[in-house]
């Protein structure tokens, strides 16, 4: 929402923003927003977000530019920074090259995903929070897994 709000005011926030950048001596650039189609945008979110901790902080916790509700205590900068290695390990798993776009790759693709989840799941070093998304996300993998199963083409594919 932050990014939202930052992209959308162009009169006060957007320019805020730009210049708290400047303070840090960094390139301007905005928050990238999460977008629901494209598949690795929420990580490119919480990549920059992390990447640009404390800009993002020295702007949140500027009351004058009202996004004082949108500041992140320890704890979700911790939270951040595990959902930033879940999604990185994603990210490189599917940008790697050599990777196979066939109907028949997809099965073994859900296998590996489905590793990968399995062990952040039981990491106990990561918050729970973090577990419990790592479970509904397993369990939307189930649900396309039932999917496959019940589909003539990922049959003859297999």
């Amino acid at each position: 929402r932050l990014a939202y709000k930052i992209i959308n005011s162009s009169t006060s926030l957007l320019p805020a923003w730009k210049a708290i950048m400047v303070n840090f001596d960094l390139v301007e650039r905005v928050i990238p927003r999460d977008v629901r189609t494209r598949w690795n945008s929420a990580y490119d979110m919480i990549h920059f977000a992390l990447e640009h901790r404390q800009v993002v902080d020295a702007f949140t916790y500027d009351f004058k530019n009202g996004v004082y509700s949108f500041r992140l205590d320890a704890a979700e900068w911790k939270i951040l920074t595990n959902l930033d290695d879940i999604l990185a390990d994603a990210t490189l798993f599917f940008s790697r090259d050599g990777i196979k776009s066939s109907l028949a790759a997809v099965i073994p693709v859900m296998d590996d995903i489905d590793c990968m989840l399995t062990t952040a799941e039981h990491d106990t070093k990561r918050p729970r929070a973090i577990r419990a998304a790592v479970t509904i996300a397993k369990r939307t993998l189930n649900r396309y897994y039932q999917l496959t199963d019940s589909s003539d083409v990922y049959r003859i594919a297999m």
